[in-house]
């Protein structure tokens, strides 16, 4: 379409969609109480889980979106849509302190089966996430390095998630956490920018919006 996202830009939207901004907090509600080796275990399962669901959308989606029956300017408006809808949530949001540690109230043990969900999906995993990655199919190029910088980018982003997950009680305790929303609540300034650019060129292409002029 000649539009191109930079690798900057597609690793904040990687970052912003799929990264620990959402995550942290679900993480230490769904196991609080719970001992650490069970959360270092869930933490695994669910990155792991969330890995290669992005992984395949990544790797598969050149080869199916193509045979959708729809055009790739409609594919990147409706990504583009959600994108914009997920960063505005956030703008408008005031960032939210962090509670300093979990409660430690007594709790039934929690199941395994979280880390499937609510955590791999919708925690990690996330809509604007599965978006942000079809942009990056319809919009850039096609080649070996690109796609491998994209599944390293990917990857980088699922260790920052693990890191995190494991590493939630420390986080919360020191309040380090709190400067995660802050720096998701200033990107997404980027993020809602980037997503009516796509609109807008998709709506040139489609030649309903002949302005800005090329």
């Amino acid at each position: 379409m000649g539009f191109e996202l930079t690798y900057g830009d597609i690793g904040i939207l990687f970052f912003l969609t799929l990264g620990p901004l959402k995550a942290i907090l679900p993480f230490a509600r769904v196991t609080r109480g719970a001992d650490p080796a069970f959360r270092r275990a869930v933490a695994w399962r669910a990155i792991a889980i969330a890995t290669a669901v992005v992984l395949g959308v990544a790797l598969l989606g050149p080869f199916i979106l193509p045979n959708w029956h729809v055009s790739p300017p409609a594919i990147v408006i409706t990504c583009g849509i959600i994108l914009f809808y997920q960063a505005l949530r956030i703008i408008m949001q005031t960032p939210a302190a962090v509670p300093a540690s979990a409660d430690r109230e007594t709790s039934p043990p929690p199941s395994p089966a979280i880390a499937v969900f609510p955590l791999a999906i919708p925690a990690i995993v996330t809509a604007p996430g599965i978006a942000a990655i079809s942009v990056i199919v319809v919009l850039n190029r096609h080649d070996l390095v690109h796609e491998a910088i994209v599944v390293t980018l990917l990857l980088a982003v699922m260790v920052l998630n693990l890191l995190t997950l494991r590493n939630t009680e420390t986080l919360l305790r020191h309040g380090l956490a709190g400067i995660l929303p802050v720096v998701g609540w200033v990107l997404a300034v980027l993020q809602a920018s980037l997503a009516v650019q796509m609109v807008i060129y998709s709506l040139r292409v489609l030649e309903v919006l002949h302005w800005p002029a090329s």
